[in-house]
C-alpha cells in the first residue's frame, strides 16, 4: 500500500511560526500604553498632593509665626508702658489716619533698642501702610524706636519692617466701662485693656483673622 504525502494546512503552518515568532498585537501595546499612562498619573497625583500640603503647611506656619511675633512684641511692650504726668515724652495714643490705616504709639520702658544708642526706655511708634516691596495690594507694618533719655542728642530714629503681608490692622482700647476705636492718654491716661486685630495673606485663599486682648498691669495705670 503506497503512503499518501501529507501536505500541511495553511493554519497548521501559520501556527507554528506565530509559536516561534511570537509578538505583541496592536491591542495589547494600546493596553500596555494605558496602563503606564494611568499609573503615571495615579504617582503624579500623589506627589502633587503632597507637594501642595507641604506647600500650605510651610505657609500656615509662616503666617502663625508671624502673628506669634506682632502679639509678643505689642505684649512685651504694653506691658512696659510708662506715663508720667511730669515728662510730657510719655504718651499711649492709637488712631487711624484720613486713609483708615492705624497708627500706634506709647513710650514704654520694655522696648527693644536699634542701635546702641538706646537706654530701654523709648517711644515706639507703629504704622500699616502699603508694601512698595510687594506685588499685591498687602501692607507692612512698620515699626519705629526712639531712644528717650538718651545722652547722644545726635542719635537716628530708625524703622524696621515687623511685618510684611498684612491685609488688616486694628486696635481698640478699653477703660473698664467701653471700648473705643481711638486712644489719647493726655485726658484718658492708660487703658485697662488694649484688643489687637489683624489679618494677615497665606498665600492663596483669604486673609488669616487674628485677635488678642493685652491687660496691662495695675502699676502701669
Amino acid at each position: 500500500m503506497k503512503k499518501l504525502l501529507s501536505i500541511p494546512s495553511f493554519s497548521s503552518f501559520f501556527s507554528r511560526r506565530r509559536l516561534h515568532h511570537h509578538g505583541f498585537t496592536l491591542i495589547e501595546i494600546l493596553v500596555s500604553i494605558s496602563i503606564v499612562a494611568i499609573t503615571l498619573t495615579t504617582v503624579y497625583g500623589v506627589f502633587s498632593s503632597v507637594s501642595a500640603a507641604k506647600n500650605r503647611l510651610e505657609q500656615d506656619s509662616e503666617t502663625y509665626h508671624k502673628a506669634r511675633v506682632i502679639f509678643d512684641r505689642f505684649n512685651h511692650e504694653l506691658h512696659g508702658a510708662y506715663l508720667s504726668s511730669g515728662n510730657k515724652d510719655t504718651t499711649l495714643k492709637g488712631q487711624k489716619d484720613s486713609l483708615e490705616n492705624f497708627s500706634f504709639e506709647l513710650s514704654t520702658t520694655a522696648a527693644s533698642p536699634l542701635s546702641s544708642t538706646g537706654t530701654g526706655f523709648a517711644l515706639v511708634t507703629y504704622t500699616i501702610t502699603d508694601d512698595s516691596e510687594a506685588d499685591d495690594d498687602s501692607k507692612v507694618l512698620l515699626r519705629t524706636e526712639k531712644p528717650l533719655l538718651s545722652e547722644d542728642a545726635s542719635s537716628t530714629v530708625r524703622t524696621m519692617r515687623l511685618a510684611s503681608g498684612i491685609d488688616y490692622f486694628n486696635m481698640r482700647f478699653y477703660d473698664g466701662d467701653s471700648w473705643f476705636d481711638s486712644w489719647d492718654s493726655s485726658s484718658k491716661g492708660l487703658p485697662d485693656i488694649v484688643e489687637i486685630e489683624i489679618r494677615i495673606n497665606a498665600g492663596q485663599g483669604d486673609p488669616v483673622p487674628f485677635l488678642s486682648a493685652i491687660r496691662l498691669p495695675e502699676m502701669s495705670r
